[in-house]
């Protein structure tokens, strides 16, 4: 995965989330549940910065059967994947 990606997935759930500048967002941060715990709404919200940002475009279900929203770093090797970066 490369490390440009956990940084550019890292800014968007961070403007997503609507964090503070002393929330820390890295590559072992949950997304859902305890970590950032997005909400369904933000969920979709990050879902189509993601796919503005990086040029693809990502099915729901196909993101749900990835396990792509357990951490920052699955979303960002999800997405390499799928840019054919990997």
């Amino acid at each position: 995965m490369s490390r440009s990606s956990v940084e550019r997935v890292a800014a968007i759930v961070a403007r997503v989330g609507r964090l503070g500048p002393q929330e820390r967002v890295s590559e072992a941060t949950p997304l859902v549940g305890a970590g950032i715990a997005l909400d369904s709404v933000s969920l979709l919200e990050l879902l189509l910065a993601v796919e503005q940002e990086f040029g693809i475009e990502v099915d729901a279900e196909e993101l749900m059967r990835a396990k792509a929203l357990h951490t920052v770093g699955a979303l960002a090797a999800f997405i390499d994947a799928k840019a054919g970066h990997a």
